[in-house]
């Protein structure tokens, strides 16, 4: 199948799509409102994951795919949970004529769904979940737009990998910077202390510890207390503060 060229820029760009989310989740909603908009047909779509081997449905273009996906999971049955354990893809041409899935279909197209394509998302070789693509008339996905549907649901696997991978990464250099921070004030009241009372620096962090605990506050935030003020806060001076908070001097 030849692409149009603006088809194929815009297939290419998902995966940059993860640096201009904020997390994963958005990262996702994003997959599930380009793939309801390139795909010929398509009026909604959707993507399930497995967590802790229960499917979830985690993004999704509006409220609707929503709905029929988690009809799926309480019929315990539809295309979309056999195109995340088998890995096939399933495509429903009308829904008031499937005979697989009889419960889900029934309600499904009570709610006005009558085509469903369901196809697996793939990553490092393993299904982890499906993406699917909803419209209300029957017929709607020619046999060129599940193919189209393919190449979005490989896209949006490797867009999952790499994003599952940025975002983590993205976290942890966050928890590096903040531990390198918090290392820093605990570091300079630990000085203060030392100066000030003449005791070494494991006396000057024992300090710091026996505040935070009985005062129930982050060590962190009584550093910051003790290098701001050059006191430590002791807790009659934070009972007497605006909202409990440290006593300023």
């Amino acid at each position: 199948m030849e692409l149009p060229e603006d088809l194929v820029r815009e297939l290419t760009s998902l995966t940059g799509i993860v640096l201009a989310q904020e997390d994963l989740a958005s990262t996702l909603d994003e997959i599930t409102r380009l793939s309801a908009r390139l795909v010929p047909g398509a009026e909604a779509a959707s993507i399930t994951t497995l967590q802790d081997g229960r499917p979830v449905a985690v993004a999704f273009s509006d409220e609707w795919s929503k709905t029929l996906d988690e009809l799926q999971f309480a019929e315990r049955e539809g295309p979309c949970l056999d195109a995340t354990r088998i890995g096939n893809v399933f495509r429903v041409r009308d829904l008031t004529k499937e005979t697989r899935w009889p419960a889900y279909v029934e309600r499904a197209a009570q709610l006005g769904a009558r085509s469903v394509v369901s196809l697996p998302l793939r990553a490092e070789g393993a299904n982890f979940g499906a993406m699917n693509m909803y419209a209300r008339e029957p017929d709607a996905f020619t046999g060129e737009a599940v193919a189209l549907g393919e190449i979005l649901a490989g896209q949006a696997g490797q867009a999952s990998q790499v994003a599952a991978a940025f975002f983590r990464h993205r976290d942890l250099a966050e928890q590096l910077r903040e531990a390198m921070r918090s290392r820093s004030v605990i570091d300079q009241a630990i000085g203060v202390l030392m100066a000030q009372r003449k005791v070494t620096p494991d006396d000057g962090f024992a300090l710091l510890r026996e505040a935070s605990q009985h005062l129930n506050v982050k060590l962190r935030l009584i550093a910051q207390e003790v290098v701001e003020t050059g006191e430590l806060p002791q807790a009659d001076q934070r009972s007497r503060s605006p909202q409990g908070s440290p006593a300023r001097r």
